[in-house]
């Protein structure tokens, strides 16, 4: 059957039922079951007559009688389910509207809300670096200067979460594309990552190492979310390392030309049920290091969306004491081979 006859019965089947609704439940029931009752008859008649046998007013009775009693209460039912099946539809497009409707406000919301704070978040920052490290004169009263310090960091970090939020936003409304993309050596755009991380890492007595099996691997990628995603899971692996420590940073080429960066650490670990939640927006798990933790729960959940804005994955290991290991997996259409090197 061609696709033009499939879409001329759907268009016929859509004109019997508009037809049927205006009979209204009562009627239609009687349309459709004397339309059942009526092929009932006219099989049976074909058949007695196949079998060289004439019809009688009793069979004939008989077989409207039993088509009657057994289609009527069938097709009442069937109607019955298919107008709560209609009723269903429309709830659900209805609802699907709403909820596109919702997500566009959402969006918007944030995008305004992101605005707003960020404007007087920078003149915060600004103003507290210039008191903190005294551009204008020195300041008399240390503890002033102290005030200045954590009035500087505390708007970092408020930034650092609107940031996230913003991306986590676009990610999910469509927004976010991946135009900056572009050929770079992954190892030292990521060495730059882990040297930010260094005094986080020093404060809490975990130690930091790289691991590359090729140090000149190259990707087709957005360094900046690259290394964003790479922050965001060092950064969590260091607060959830216990002091002596270790976190692991490492690069290798899968057989199916896929390329792999993993994040190792020797912390505390998680249960996959704290695995789940940990990957949900804003989800926290409750342990004995979280008062180590600053942040929203966006880290994790923004590190996931990106790999997948890249055609990649973000795949994590782990178990209580005995550490995590985290899988970002590059498609081999973003990986740069010596075949691609020679091309160009």
């Amino acid at each position: 059957m061609s696709g033009h006859d499939v879409k001329r019965g759907r268009t016929i089947g859509i004109r019997i039922e508009q037809q049927l609704q205006k009979l209204g439940p009562a009627g239609a029931t009687l349309a459709l079951s004397a339309a059942a009752v009526l092929t009932t008859l006219l099989i049976h008649l074909i058949l007695r007559l196949a079998d060289g046998q004439l019809p009688n007013p009793v069979s004939i009775r008989n077989v409207l009688l039993e088509g009657l009693i057994v289609a009527a209460p069938m097709i009442l039912y069937s109607r019955r389910v298919i107008r709560e099946l209609a009723k269903s539809r429309a709830e659900l497009k209805a609802m699907s509207s709403q909820a596109q409707d919702a997500s566009r406000a959402k969006s918007a919301f944030i995008a305004n809300m992101s605005h707003e704070l960020r404007t007087p978040l920078n003149a915060i920052l600004g103003f507290s670096e210039i008191m903190k490290d005294q551009h204008l004169g020195p300041v008399s009263n240390a503890r002033y200067l102290g005030y200045a310090a954590d009035i500087h960091a505390s708007g970092r970090h408020l930034l650092g979460i609107i940031n996230d939020v913003l991306d986590l936003a676009k990610i999910e409304s469509g927004k976010m594309t991946l135009d900056e993309a572009e050929e770079f050596t992954l190892a030292p755009s990521l060495t730059a990552a882990m040297v930010m991380l260094s005094s986080l890492g020093e404060r809490h007595g975990v130690v930091l190492e790289e691991k590359w099996d090729d140090a000149d691997q190259r990707l087709i990628a957005a360094p900046r979310m690259v290394r964003q995603i790479v922050l965001n899971l060092v950064g969590n692996a260091i607060k959830f390392t216990p002091a002596g420590g270790r976190v692991t940073l490492s690069g290798a080429s899968a057989l199916d030309g896929s390329y792999q960066v993993s994040v190792r650490d020797t912390g505390i670990g998680m249960s996959q049920n704290e695995i789940t939640v940990a990957l949900l927006p804003f989800g926290q798990n409750h342990n004995k290091m979280a008062g180590r933790r600053e942040g929203t729960g966006l880290g994790l959940p923004l590190a996931k969306a990106m790999m997948e804005l890249h055609g990649g994955t973000l795949a994590m290991q782990s178990e209580p004491n005995r550490g995590t290991l985290v899988t970002l997996t590059f498609p081999a259409d973003r990986v740069v081979t010596d075949k691609d090197k020679k091309a160009a």
